[in-house]
C-alpha cells in the first residue's frame, strides 16, 4: 500500500496510508497529516487515489505546495519524490514489498579437519586399493537413491527456470538426506567468488558455512562427509559451534566438463541422526547432474544473450532510417518488462515479451519511411503488422514469440487492426505489448507538436481507456510500475 512519510519536520518517520479516502493536509485540526508550520495554511494540500495512481493537489494555499523542489497544482507521485510544504518535507514510498536482496552467507575461519570424523568421496569411481570395500546399501537407501535421482532426473526435464531449478534441486537435497540447511554456490565469472543462488534453512539461526571444507571440496574435487562437526578440530574451542549444534556437514563438487562450478553444502544439526556415506553418495549424484544442468542452462543463455544482441542490431538498423523511431522498440521492450514482473510471469514469459517487443515493428523494414496519405495509410499500418509476422514466423524457435508482434495492435474492444480480435482472442502477450507500446507512442511522439505528452495526462488517459480497450490487468500493473518507479528501469530478463 502507497503511504506519506515524515522525512523532516515535527513528527519525523510518521507515517499515513494513502486508502481510497482523500488524506488532507495543513494546520486545521481535523487534517489527516497535521503540518503547525508558519506559513502553512489551514487546508493546504490534499493527496488522493484514482484507481492505482496516487496525486497531490494544492488547495490555493498562500506559499504553496512543492513536488521535488517544483511549486505544483497538481502531481502524479512517484515513490521516492519529495513533498514541501512549510518546513515540513513528505516522502512518497510505494509500499510494495521490498526487493529481495542477494544471499549471504558467513564463512568460519576453521582450521584443518579431523581425520577421525571426515569421509572425502573421489569423484573418479576408480576403486581404491588401499580402501576398505564399501557396506552394501539396504533395500530401503537404494529405493530412496534411485527415487531421488529420478525426481531430480525429472526437475531438469522440465523446469525452464534457472532459478527455480536450483531452488527445487536443493530442496530435493534436504528432503533425501533429512538435512537441516543447505546452500547451492556457483563460481562468479570473472571474480572466481562462489555466490550463494539458493538456500533453504529449517533453523531459526543459519549457521556458518566451514571455509576450510569448502575450500578442500574446491581444491581436490572431492565430496566430503565430516560426521561430527563438534567433534571436528577446526572448531575446537568455538562456543558458536556448541550452541548451534552443528552435527555433520556434507559438501559436494558441481561440475561440469571437468571444471568445478559451484558446491552443495548441506549440514545436520540432529544429535541424534549423523549424515552417513550414502548420504554422501546420494548428495554427490545429485550435485553432478545438478552441475551438467546449470551449464546447460547457461549456455543456453549465453546462446540467448546473442541472439537478443542480434536482435538489437536489426532492429537498430530498422529505426536508424527515421530519428523520432529511434529507441522506440527497447522503451517498449523496458516497459512491457516491467509489468510482466509486475504480473508476475515466469522468467520464460518475460524472455518471450522481451523478445516480441523488440521485434514488433520489425515489419517497418520493408516500407517506405514515411506513411502515405488517403486510404492508403491504414493499408501502409497493417502491412508492417504482415510483414514483421512473416519475417519472425521465419525464425526458427520464435513460434511463442509471434503471436506478440502478429497482435500488438489488437485492442479488446476490437478497434485494433489488421485482424479485428476482440476479448479473450487476443493473447496476454500482445495484450501488456499493446499498452507498452501506446504508452511510449504517446510519451515520445503524441501531442500536436509530436514530441510527446506528460506522463500523467498519458497515464490517465489509458487508465480511463483501460476498462474498454486495454485489458484492465495490464492497466493497473502499468499504473503500479509508475508509482514504484521500476517502469523506466532498463532490465532484461535473460541472465542466469
Amino acid at each position: 500500500m502507497p503511504l506519506i512519510r515524515v522525512k523532516a519536520g515535527a513528527e519525523v518517520g510518521r507515517t499515513t496510508d494513502i486508502t481510497n479516502e482523500v488524506i488532507t493536509i495543513g494546520r486545521d485540526p481535523n487534517a489527516m497529516v497535521k503540518v503547525m508550520d508558519h506559513g502553512v495554511s489551514r487546508q493546504h494540500a490534499e493527496i488522493f487515489k484514482i484507481g492505482e495512481m496516487c496525486f497531490i493537489r494544492d488547495l490555493k494555499s498562500t506559499n504553496g505546495t512543492f513536488v521535488n523542489d517544483q511549486k505544483i497544482t497538481e502531481e502524479l507521485l512517484r515513490a521516492g519524490d519529495l513533498v514541501r510544504i512549510g518546513n515540513t518535507i513528505l516522502t512518497f514510498e510505494d509500499g510494495g514489498a521490498p526487493r529481495p536482496e542477494e544471499k549471504q552467507v558467513d564463512f568460519d575461519q576453521g582450521r584443518e579437519l579431523s581425520a577421525h570424523s571426515t569421509i572425502e568421496l573421489k569423484l573418479d569411481r576408480t576403486p581404491d586399493k588401499n580402501l576398505p570395500a564399501p557396506e552394501k546399501v539396504g533395500k530401503e537407501l537404494e529405493n530412496r537413491n534411485l527415487s531421488a535421482l529420478y525426481d531430480v532426473a525429472r526437475i531438469i526435464g522440465t523446469e525452464r527456470d534457472a532459478q527455480g531449478l536450483l531452488n527445487k534441486i536443493l530442496e530435493l537435497a534436504l528432503q533425501s538426506t533429512n538435512a537441516d540447511t543447505g546452500y547451492l554456490l556457483l563460481l562468479e565469472k570473472g571474480t572466481g567468488k562462489l555466490v550463494p543462488k539458493a538456500a533453504i534453512s529449517k533453523e531459526k539461526t543459519e549457521p556458518k558455512i566451514s571455509r576450510t571444507i569448502v575450500k578442500r571440496v574446491m581444491q581436490y574435487a572431492r565430496a566430503i562427509l565430516t560426521s561430527d562437526a563438534m567433534l571436528d578440530s577446526r572448531f575446537a574451542g568455538s562456543e558458536s559451534i556448541v550452541m548451534k549444534n552443528i552435527k555433520s556437514v556434507i559438501c559436494a563438487p558441481l561440475v561440469s566438463r571437468d571444471k568445478i562450478t559451484g558446491i552443495l553444502y548441506l549440514h545436520s544439526s540432529k544429535v541424534a541422526q549423523e549424515f552417513s556415506s550414502e548420504d554422501l553418495e546420494l548428495a554427490t549424484a545429485i550435485s553432478l547432474q545438478a552441475g551438467m544442468a546449470i551449464s546447460a542452462f547457461s549456455s543456453g543463455e549465453v546462446l540467448r544473450k546473442t541472439l537478443v544482441s542480434f536482435v538489437r542490431t536489426l532492429v537498430t538498423a530498422t529505426e536508424i532510417r527515421d530519428p523520432k523511431m529511434q529507441g522506440h522498440s527497447e522503451r517498449v521492450a523496458n516497459f512491457s518488462m516491467a509489468i510482466g514482473t509486475q504480473l508476475k510471469l515466469s522468467k520464460a514469459e518475460l524472455q518471450k515479451i522481451h523478445l516480441a517487443a523488440l521485434l514488433h515493428d520489425i515489419g517497418k523494414m520493408g516500407l517506405p519511411l514515411h506513411a502515405p496519405e488517403g486510404s492508403d495509410k491504414e493499408k501502409w499500418k497493417e502491412e508492417h503488422v504482415h510483414l514483421g509476422e512473416k519475417l519472425v514466423a521465419s525464425i526458427e524457435g520464435f513460434e511463442d514469440v509471434l503471436p506478440g508482434v502478429k497482435y500488438h495492435h489488437e485492442y479488446l474492444d476490437g478497434s485494433g487492426f489488421p485482424h479485428k480480435l476482440k476479448g479473450d482472442a487476443i493473447p496476454q502477450i500482445a495484450r501488456i505489448l499493446a499498452v507498452a507500446n501506446d504508452f511510449d507512442n504517446a510519451t515520445a511522439r503524441g501531442g500536436l507538436k509530436g514530441d510527446g505528452l506528460p506522463v500523467k495526462e498519458v497515464l490517465i488517459d489509458m487508465g480511463r481507456a483501460g476498462t474498454g480497450k486495454y485489458d484492465d490487468a495490464v492497466i493497473q500493473a502499468l499504473l503500479v510500475c509508475h508509482r514504484s518507479g521500476s517502469l523506466f528501469e532498463p532490465s532484461t530478463p535473460f541472465e542466469m
